[in-house]
């Protein structure tokens, strides 16, 4: 197997492939429910978002685990602006539960209002949509959001954010979403306290600048600059210079520990390069799987032979998130 081979086994084992009945489906659920809620609400905006939107979600760990796609809705700002969080998501609640009474036909299962920060529609058994408030600050520039961990307000735009990787991932060739998708399945299993978020604008401003010549040249590239550029809280929100994305690492206590690991997977994709120049595509791959884990796994409880202390890698059918989705139509 070429080191290309075993990154393109692993992009297909952790990319969500989504077929256009079950794309269609999606756009018809998360459709008809913003204008439903725009129906119920005083809104200002309401937008899909999440990575979904920005087309880095990964298969679910498990077949039948449960994932979300995210829709924003923004309140106005002067009749709105100073109200809690608390008083935003009851408001979302109350109108939720009143769609899902009077349109039987939406195939809504039912309203979870426990979540801190959103309110879940859940409409199957491994398919919802997570329905979150928020301020509009300036119309497509700016919204009061919450902070998904602390729930402290935080002004951003998440519309520039999925603009920017867009925007990015053609600078690459292409790359750099496939490339995001391996890095998030990575955190899965060895840091998953890093916000994905986190480190899809960390990838973005490492890698978005230039074409990847390859998959590997791109995470090797990753992991160098990611250990310096983690050293402090540094990494900015694009939409809100005052906003540091990565200052959780040092409220969570976790900054040291997830430095230590990057450091370790350099060398382990330096090593990887090395060998790769070489010609020694047997030790190549060897390198590789300390970071991704084995691309031969099987049954979920076998450990990647080469390395007795990798991470276990789950090769299951993909899930089917949308398939028990009662179609409006």
């Amino acid at each position: 197997m070429t080191t290309n081979e075993y990154f393109e086994d692993l992009f297909n084992r952790v990319n969500l492939k989504i077929d256009d009945k079950e794309r269609k489906l999606i756009e018809n659920k998360q459709t008809e429910l913003r204008v439903a809620l725009r129906g119920k609400l005083i809104l200002k905006d309401d937008f899909l978002t999440g990575s979904y939107r920005r087309h880095t979600i990964i298969k679910p760990k498990k077949e039948r685990e449960m994932f979300d796609v995210d829709i924003f809705v923004a309140f106005d700002k002067k009749e709105y602006g100073e109200k809690e969080l608390k008083e935003l998501h009851s408001l979302v609640a109350v109108a939720l539960a009143e769609i899902k009474k009077e349109n039987p036909k939406f195939g809504i299962n039912s309203i979870n209002d426990s979540q801190r920060r959103s309110v879940c529609v859940e409409y199957g058994n491994n398919f919802f949509i997570d329905v979150v408030p928020s301020i509009e600050i300036e119309k497509d520039k700016l919204y009061k959001i919450f902070d998904k961990r602390t729930l402290a307000p935080v002004n951003s735009n998440p519309k520039l954010h999925a603009q920017l990787l867009t925007d990015a991932n053609e600078l690459t060739g292409g790359k750099l979403v496939p490339i995001i998708k391996m890095l998030k399945s990575w955190k899965r299993e060895k840091c998953d306290y890093m916000k994905s978020f986190h480190l899809e604008l960390l990838a973005v401003e490492i890698l978005g600048g230039e074409k990847a010549l390859s998959y590997s040249d791109g995470i090797v590239k990753f992991f160098s600059e990611a250990s310096t550029k983690l050293k402090t809280a540094c990494l900015k929100d694009p939409a809100n210079s005052d906003y540091l994305i990565d200052a959780y690492l040092d409220t969570d206590g976790t900054r040291n520990q997830l430095l230590s690991l990057i450091d370790v997977e350099k060398k382990y994709a330096n090593n990887a390069i090395k060998f790769e120049h070489d010609g020694d595509s047997e030790f190549t791959l060897i390198e590789w799987r300390k970071i991704f884990g084995s691309d031969t796994e099987k049954d979920e409880n076998r450990i990647d032979p080469y390395i007795s202390s990798g991470p276990i890698v789950i090769n299951k059918s993909p899930a089917r998130p949308w398939c028990n989705v009662q179609s409006s139509h």
